[in-house]
C-alpha cells in the first residue's frame, strides 16, 4: 500500500471519538440497568421462595389490588424470571460495550501513530461549526 491510498483510507475513515462518547454513555447506562434488575429479581425470588413482602406488597398498596398467596408467588415468580433475563440481557450489553470501547481506542492509537509516523500524511482538519 503506498501512501496515497493510506491518505485516502485516512481521509474517507468517520471518526470514531464521537462514537466512543456515546458508546461508553450505553455502557454506563447498561450497568444501571443490569444492577437494579438483578436486585430486582433477587427480591422477587426471595419474596415467592420465602414469602418475604418486599416489592410486591408495596406495588398492590399502591394500586388498590388485593393479591393471596398464589396470585403473588406466580406474579413474583413470573416477574423475577423476567428482571432476571433483562440484567442478562444489560450485561450482555455491558460486555459489547467493552469490546466496541477497546476497538475503537486501538483505531485511536493506530491513527495518532501513523499521523506521527509517515510524515507525508496530511491530518483532515477539523470543520468547525458556525
Amino acid at each position: 500500500m503506498n501512501i496515497k491510498e493510506l491518505q485516502k483510507i485516512l481521509d474517507t475513515q468517520p471518526s470514531v471519538s464521537g462514537n466512543t462518547y456515546f458508546i461508553f454513555f450505553v455502557w454506563g447506562i447498561s450497568w444501571l440497568f443490569a444492577v437494579a434488575f438483578f436486585i430486582l429479581s433477587i427480591g422477587l425470588f426471595l419474596e415467592s421462595m420465602l414469602h418475604y413482602k418486599i416489592f410486591l406488597d408495596f406495588v398492590a398498596k399502591q394500586i388498590n389490588l388485593v393479591l393471596d398467596e398464589n396470585q403473588r408467588w406466580a406474579l413474583s415468580s413470573s416477574f423475577g424470571i423476567l428482571s432476571l433475563i433483562l440484567a442478562s440481557i444489560f450485561t450482555s450489553m455491558i460486555v459489547i460495550c467493552k469490546m466496541v470501547l477497546v476497538r475503537n481506542h486501538f483505531i485511536i492509537q493506530l491513527e495518532d501513530w501513523l499521523i506521527l509516523e509517515i510524515k507525508e500524511l496530511k491530518v483532515k482538519p477539523l470543520k468547525s461549526k458556525k
